[in-house]
């Protein structure tokens, strides 16, 4: 029935009236999750930091008719991580696919925390297409992806963040840098082999030490400490680090992580390494002073072709201008400065001053050398090493040397001084054994496996799929700016975005026209190719080394050999799916 307003009717069934009638601070934005984070660097523990980000999020959302429901909390989790990468911004992600999760918004307490650097443009269009709302504090309400001043407040707020963070690393390490250069202060950390870590009385600030803070320092540990001139002597001695490390074996020293297991979990502790003198010869930290900066923390891309993957750490030498020395002695001295140096010198003379220099000494010249058969396939069955190739007048074998071996290790026990197979005999049997395999008797079934070893889909085919998603994606792109211009909006403003989705599907277009899909053969074609190379045995017998080495390789060919019983257990797994299939014979 039509009311005197000429307009009443038509707002009634349009809901303009009812919208216009209803506010927003009265209809309530219902029902929504909460995100936070804490980092590992927080002074506040992380129970104290969900409560203050919990209430800041409440106090937003609560007059205007929100609840929230579920929380979404990270501890431990640097800003830098994307959310994907992150435990509970992960699983945030995958419940906006769930059409059950029970709420429809999103709310966090403090965005900096949440978002760093362009994190906000990467995540947002997530929630978006899930038709969930962002509720952020600092912007007074909603985020509206229309709103030119919301879409630069988040871009401003994930630069204050990523500043922030690299403020706080600068402020921190040049603080630490300067307590090590004036008072020679212990930053933490392991203590090198041949120290402990001991207490050095309150901390100096007196509000930390009412607190219960308490400085640390390095004294000597004794035991140790003799090992480590030892090994300073045997190197100025002539001995090689290898031969450092055998020595250090043979007189059965323990190793830095057998000493001191707690602070070494991560180690097998089975014995010295040459890697383990080396770290010990170059440690300054020896000679009594303290020493900061020799190694930095470095953040690398994940994956250099998908930037948004984030960054991984990784620890790599600091250059000479970011290490500090203590102005005097910091701890008790093992090594005298004078030893130290002199080791170094002869370090750098044994391996050259320089690269050029060490490109400079003659070399002998050699000719090119066949390629070994089973180079990186064979292991010896009693240690599980990887046995190495050895040429002779009278043929070519794989060895495996018990001396490299840690003496008194469990790999080291019941294992001959050198284990050998030729690799002539170990040829010839494994080119019998997959000779068989395409023999009348046993064709079927070799057939069978080499078809369904294609099953799996084609590493091209998923790419092609990528490829397609983004070709579509950018038309659809295309599309919803043209209808946008149609409307009246301002060429100007949506040209660039234009221009890039265009760009991004000719890039596309790009790579699906230079993708090679791999050919899958059927058991037709298999047998044929089969049939047309007639004798298998016969074939491998006249095949070259280098073709026999492709062969083994495109199996993926691996031998277990067991001195004991002269056998090898010889096993292939073709691409691109591991087969199931294993021959015993003997060599």
């Amino acid at each position: 029935m039509l009311s005197g307003d000429e307009w009443a009717t038509l707002d009634e069934l349009l809901g303009l009236e009812a919208l216009a009638a209803c506010p927003t601070s009265q209809v309530g934005i219902g029902r929504l999750a909460f995100y936070g984070r804490c980092s590992t660097e927080d002074n506040q523990d992380p129970r104290t930091s969900l409560a203050w980000q919990m209430g800041e999020a409440s106090r937003f959302v609560e007059p205007l008719g929100g609840e929230i429901v579920e929380q979404f909390f990270d501890i431990g989790q640097s800003r830098s991580l994307p959310w994907e990468r992150r435990g509970e911004a992960g699983r945030l992600l995958q419940e906006l696919k769930n059409p059950q999760r029970g709420w429809d918004g999103l709310v966090v307490g403090e965005a900096t925390r949440c978002w760093y650097s362009n994190q906000f443009s990467l995540t947002w269009p997530k929630f978006h297409r899930y038709g969930v709302a962002l509720w952020i504090p600092s912007l007074g309400g909603r985020f509206d992806p229309e709103n030119t001043v919301h879409d630069m407040a988040m871009t401003i707020t994930g630069g204050l963040s990523k500043s922030e963070r690299q403020h706080v690393q600068r402020r921190v390490r040049a603080a630490m840098a300067a307590q090590v250069v004036m008072d020679g202060r212990y930053q933490g950390g392991r203590a090198p082999y041949g120290y402990v870590v001991v207490d050095a009385g309150p901390h100096p600030n007196p509000r930390k030490a009412q607190e219960g803070y308490r400085l640390r320092a390095l004294a000597v540990d004794e035991e140790a400490a003799a090992v480590v001139e030892r090994i300073f002597e045997l190197y100025l001695g002539g001995l090689g680090l290898k031969s450092v490390a055998e020595t250090l074996n043979r007189e059965g020293v323990p190793c830095p992580s057998a000493h001191t297991p707690q602070q070494n979990r991560h180690r097998r502790g089975d014995g010295w390494q040459h890697s383990t003198v080396k770290a010990i010869l170059e440690n300054p930290r020896y000679t009594g002073f303290a020493i900061y900066g020799r190694w930095r923390k470095v953040e690398e891309l994940l994956d250099p072709d998908d930037v948004a993957a984030g960054h991984v750490v990784r620890f790599r030498r600091s250059p000479q201008s970011k290490i500090v020395r203590s102005r005097e002695p910091a701890h008790p001295a093992i090594v005298s400065v004078d030893v130290f140096t002199r080791v170094q010198l002869e370090i750098r003379a044994r391996r050259g001053a320089d690269m050029a220099a060490r490109a400079s000494q003659p070399r002998t010249r050699v000719g090119p050398k066949s390629a070994y058969l089973f180079r990186g396939a064979i292991c010896c069955e009693t240690c599980g090493r990887k046995m190495e190739g050895a040429r002779r007048k009278h043929g070519v074998f794989y060895r495996c040397a018990a001396r490299t071996l840690v003496p008194g290790s469990s790999a080291a026990l019941g294992h001959p001084p050198t284990v050998y197979v030729r690799e002539d005999q170990l040829s010839r049997g494994v080119n019998e054994w997959i000779a068989g395999l395409f023999s009348p008797d046993n064709l079927d079934e070799t057939v069978a496996v080499l078809v369904g070893a294609q099953d799996v889909e084609d590493p091209a085919e998923a790419t092609e799929r990528v490829f397609r998603e983004r070709i579509a994606a950018a038309e659809a792109n295309m599309n919803r700016l043209q209808r946008a211009l149609e409307a009246g909006w301002d060429p100007e403003t949506l040209t660039n975005q234009y221009n890039a989705a265009v760009a991004e599907k000719k890039a596309a277009l790009a790579g699906l026209e230079a993708l090679e899909p791999a050919e899958r053969l059927s058991p037709a074609d298999i047998r044929g190719m089969v049939e047309e190379l007639g004798a298998m045995k016969t074939v491998l017998d006249q095949a070259g080394r280098a073709d026999l080495a492709e062969l083994y390789g495109a199996l993926a060919l691996e031998v277990s050999y067991n001195h004991k019983t002269r056998v090898a257990d010889v096993s292939i797994s073709p691409t691109p799916r591991v087969v199931s299939m294993r021959v015993r014979g003997g060599t």
